[in-house]
């Protein structure tokens, strides 16, 4: 009997420190619970943001579907883009001055002041700079950059039904072209619309069959609107548009909304039919964040 009384004590000596150590561990070392399960569905977007544009309409600018189209010249970088074209015997491309960055051996450069009024009207510099394949050999290749940093190059194809070989632009926003293209002044006879619709009262006008390239900050997004289709965009943020489309402004809302909105007191209307490109950035933005890091670093003093 003493034995077996013994027996039973041990056993639940033996359990209750069991049930002890076990209630420290589990203190220390909680369970494990496995995360409930999610049962929502989520949308994805690419980091392009392609759903989205294609759902709206708009179009990012693809330089691979352009240069993959057009052989003869392949744009390359995020920032600062590099345009590299092969010019056949006998091919000129024809440059803003300041754009050159490198080229083959056969190619010669001359510079003219063809059209100067009308170029230095429009924003351009009254000389331009002509690249030509003189090497007797197809293939010579040259390369060109824009002269303000992180600009992007856009190809534009003249001959697109979209555009119908005029393309009017912001001041400046020309950078090189292909083939027949002229690059011209277009004045504006509506002072409203000058002043208040972000276009300005002398635009750049780009006419021909042939493929020119033109410059932009920030993300550059197309669009082709149809005919009738209407587009608010930010004054600032519009850079180039078929003269199909009809340009026009409207308030950018209550007063309260022009005053506190941050959007100015205008928006600017397109209405097609015809392509519209617009840039998220402009060279009037960047002057001012540059100036306004200027006036914060002048109190400053290096030691």
């Amino acid at each position: 009997r003493a034995s077996s009384a013994y027996t039973h004590v041990t056993v639940a000596v033996t359990a209750a420190i069991k049930f002890q150590f076990n209630n420290e561990h589990s203190k220390v070392h909680p369970p494990r619970r496995e995360p409930p399960i999610n049962t929502t569905t989520k949308m994805e977007i690419n980091e392009e943001g392609l759903l989205v544009l294609s759902a709206t309409g708009w179009e990012k600018i693809d330089y691979g579907v352009a240069a993959e189209k057009e052989s003869k010249y392949a744009i390359t970088g995020d920032e600062s883009q590099i345009m590299t074209m092969k010019l056949d015997q006998g091919e000129t491309l024809h440059t803003e001055p300041g754009v050159f960055m490198y080229r083959s051996g056969g190619i010669t450069a001359d510079t003219e002041c063809a059209g100067c009024f009308g170029r230095c009207c429009a924003g351009e510099s009254c000389c331009s700079v002509n690249y030509t394949n003189t090497g007797g050999l197809n293939n010579e290749v040259i390369a060109i950059t824009p002269n303000f940093p992180s600009a992007k190059l856009i190809p534009i194809d003249m001959s697109d039904p979209n555009i119908g070989g005029t393309l009017l632009s912001q001041g400046g926003a020309y950078i090189a072209h292909l083939g027949d293209v002229e690059v011209e002044m277009d004045l504006d006879c509506n002072p409203c619309r000058a002043c208040f619709g972000g276009t300005g009262l002398i635009r750049q006008k780009l006419v021909g069959t042939g493929t020119a390239f033109i410059e932009g900050l920030g993300t550059v997004v197309q669009k082709v609107l149809a005919d009738g289709e209407k587009i608010i965009v930010d004054t600032n943020c519009v850079l180039a548009w078929a003269e199909t489309v009809d340009v026009s402004y409207r308030r950018a809302g209550t007063i309260m909304g022009m005053v506190g909105g941050g959007e100015g007191i205008f928006n600017t209307v397109l209405t097609g039919p015809g392509l519209i490109i617009v840039q998220s950035f402009t060279v009037e933005q960047l002057h001012e964040v540059i100036a306004m890091n200027r006036g914060n670093n002048k109190g400053m003093q290096v030691i």
